[in-house]
């Protein structure tokens, strides 16, 4: 369950796959996985529903986590470029998580913050940067915008909105060796803060964890592909190791890598609501776990 539950955190998947022809890709499913009755459809997307949305609302202690990591951007004739930044929970399956990028990994003080409220019904995101006062809550339409300029992961990423969205079961087979079951999210017309064509997605069978996701608009190939490179078991957790969001226009690959861990903390309330978030996460204190 706790493998479930972490993977859910981030999405997942490895292998991009182009079929000859017109019209939309189709996605990499090959090979055989048992076809699902519409009530199994159902219950498989109301399982990965619940793990996405799932909130524990009784107080919590020693449960906080900090993860320290790195996004490193990949440029098609450029040199690699890398940010660091803190993602932090106050318990594994809190809707609350707070991202801080800083301007070197050592540091504590972040030059920009957002908290993120993971809701089925009403997700909510707010960004604080250094030197201004206050935060500021973000648009649907910019939660698909890079956290900074210059890389592909986005807030939408960690929000996972289409998951409460409209759904049709595609098909099955296997994704990344393992049997997976692939589902089409599609928004209403008139909201466009949600790729225009949808999300198709991949569902483990077992554990009913994502394991690829893409961002649809009618072309040959998704807008954009996000997909889980590894992960890891830390602390008797399940955790994502590697993530890789990339962009069809720009061919441009973000990888999204954990570098250090620590669990069990008592943090600070303050520090998740969106009037904290111009206070800092204080490190000195915290042992981390190299990666």
């Amino acid at each position: 369950m706790r493998l479930l539950r972490w993977l859910s955190l981030h999405l997942c998947s490895l292998i991009f796959f182009l079929q000859s022809g017109l019209g939309q890709v189709v996605f990499p499913a090959r090979g055989f996985s048992s076809i699902l009755s519409e009530s199994q459809a159902e219950d498989k997307l109301e399982a990965f529903r619940r793990t996405v949305f799932s909130s524990n609302s009784s107080p919590l202690f020693h449960q906080g986590y900090i993860y320290r990591f790195q996004f490193t951007h990949y440029e098609k004739s450029a040199q690699p470029v890398i940010h660091h930044g803190l993602l932090s929970g106050p318990s594994p399956n809190s809707r609350l998580l707070r991202v801080d990028l800083l301007a070197k990994p050592g540091q504590s003080e972040p030059y920009v913050s957002f908290l993120l409220i993971r809701d089925q019904n009403n997700s909510r995101v707010w960004k604080a940067e250094k030197g201004s006062i206050g935060s500021k809550e973000l648009s649907q339409e910019d939660w698909l915008k890079p956290w900074i300029k210059g890389i592909n992961h986005t807030p939408f990423d960690l929000l996972m909105p289409f998951a409460s969205l409209p759904c049709k079961y595609e098909k099955s087979g296997r994704v990344c060796g393992r049997p997976a079951h692939l589902f089409i999210f599609t928004s209403p017309e008139s909201n466009h803060s949600f790729p225009s064509h949808g999300v198709r997605l991949a569902i483990d069978d077992a554990y009913v964890a994502p394991l690829r996701i893409e961002h649809l608009d009618g072309g040959l190939l998704p807008s954009r592909v996000f997909s889980l490179q590894s992960f890891k078991k830390i602390d008797e957790r399940w955790l994502v190791k590697a993530i890789d969001a990339k962009d069809r226009d720009s061919g441009s690959r973000t990888r999204y890598e954990l570098v250090e861990v620590a669990h069990g903390l008592d943090l600070n309330p303050s520090i998740f609501h969106s009037n904290g978030l111009d206070q800092p996460i204080h490190l000195s204190s915290i042992t981390f776990l190299a990666q």
